[in-house]
């Protein structure tokens, strides 16, 4: 695990001291901590129960079948079966439009039953995690990330998983900051 660190604007005081360390590892994430005032940001993966995959399964379960939208946005129950040869099968949602085959949705159900494996052999969820750049780290779909300041959101509308930006907002009087060593953004006028 990586950190590729350097500065930036800090969102509370204002100050180039907000020290940015990106990781690559086990997924694309960020945290950030003021070297001035204290302000602080990281993500907060989801707490993953037995109940939790249990419903995630199901969910997947559900979309491997074309009995519901690929997209938990939508939800929508009215889907087209286009295509069935044997096990394989391609769908469209007539609400949204998107489309999604059976063998994605397999491959995403065995990543989580794969997640799911590991962390009942006593591995940490961070451990089995392991994403490339916009995938969902718990199934793989390519969903994007969201950007909150500078730490990295997920949300996943294949399987639900999803991590949430935790803010640290120090409890310091702005006016009496000292910080020579870290420059002060000018403001615009």
């Amino acid at each position: 695990m990586i950190c590729l660190t350097h500065l930036e604007l800090c969102p509370y005081c204002k100050r180039v001291a907000l020290q940015v360390c990106e990781y690559d590892e086990p997924y694309p994430r960020v945290t950030a901590e003021c070297q001035c005032c204290g302000y602080k940001a990281h993500d907060v993966p989801m707490k993953l129960t037995r109940e939790d995959f249990k419903s995630i399964l199901d969910k997947l379960g559900r979309k491997l079948i074309g009995e519901v939208c690929i997209d938990d946005r939508c939800g929508s129950d009215k889907v087209l079966k286009l295509l069935q040869e044997g096990a394989y099968a391609e769908y469209r949602c007539l609400d949204c439009g998107a489309e999604w085959n059976s063998e994605e949705i397999q491959r995403a159900i065995n990543r989580v039953k794969r997640v799911q494996n590991a962390l009942k052999n006593g591995n940490r969820l961070l451990e089995v995690l392991k994403a490339g750049e916009g995938e969902c780290p718990l199934c793989g779909w390519d969903v994007g990330h969201i950007h909150v300041g500078y730490a990295v959101a997920i949300e996943c509308f294949v399987c639900g998983y999803y991590s949430k930006v935790e803010e640290i907002i120090p409890d310091v009087d702005l006016t009496t900051l000292e910080c020579p060593e870290y420059e002060r953004s000018e403001e615009t006028g």
